[in-house]
C-alpha cells in the first residue's frame, strides 16, 4: 500500500474549520439528516486533470459541478454546497459528514481548484460534493479519475 504524505497543510489552507487528525485511514462518518439535491440532472466534473493521465506533484485539480451552486461550508442552503476530495477513495455515503484527514480533504471555502503534494504513484481521486455541514451528497453527486503522480 502507498504511504501518502500528510496533507497537513491543505487541511489548514482549505479547511473552514480546525480538525483534529485521526489515525484511521478512513475515520466514521457521522450521520445527519439528508440534504436534497436541486436536480436530478446535477453531477460533478473534473476540469482537470484527466482520467488516466500521468502528472507531476503538486498536483494540480480543477473542479467543476452543474445543477448545483458552490458556496462556503456553514449553511445547508437546497441545491449549494462545496467540494471535496477522496484519495484513494470513490464516493461517500449519502447523508453521512465527510471528516477531514490525509484521505478525505474539505474545500469548505468554496475553491474549486487546488494543488496536492503527492508521492509518485497510482492514484483514485474522487470528487465528492456535499452540504455546508459536509454531508455528502452520495453517489450522484461524485465523480471519479485515475491518475499517474511521477
Amino acid at each position: 500500500m502507498k504511504k501518502l504524505i500528510p496533507i497537513v497543510l491543505l487541511s489548514i489552507l482549505f479547511s473552514c474549520e480546525p480538525k483534529q487528525k485521526s489515525a484511521q485511514q478512513e475515520p466514521a462518518a457521522t450521520e445527519i439528516a439528508d440534504a436534497s439535491i436541486s436536480s436530478d440532472s446535477s453531477y460533478v466534473f473534473f476540469k482537470y486533470p484527466e482520467n488516466g493521465t500521468t502528472v507531476a506533484s503538486p498536483v494540480y485539480i480543477e473542479m467543476g459541478v452543474s445543477g448545483m451552486q458552490v458556496e462556503p461550508a456553514g449553511e445547508v442552503r437546497e441545491g449549494f454546497g462545496h467540494h471535496h476530495i477522496l484519495l484513494n477513495q470513490t464516493s461517500w455515503p449519502k447523508g453521512k459528514v465527510i471528516p477531514a484527514s490525509d484521505s478525505t480533504i474539505h474545500f469548505g471555502k468554496g475553491q474549486t481548484d487546488a494543488s496536492l503534494e503527492l508521492p509518485a504513484g497510482e492514484y483514485t481521486i474522487a470528487l465528492q460534493f456535499a452540504d455546508g455541514v459536509h454531508s455528502s451528497y452520495g453517489e450522484t453527486l461524485a465523480a471519479t479519475i485515475n491518475i499517474t503522480v511521477e
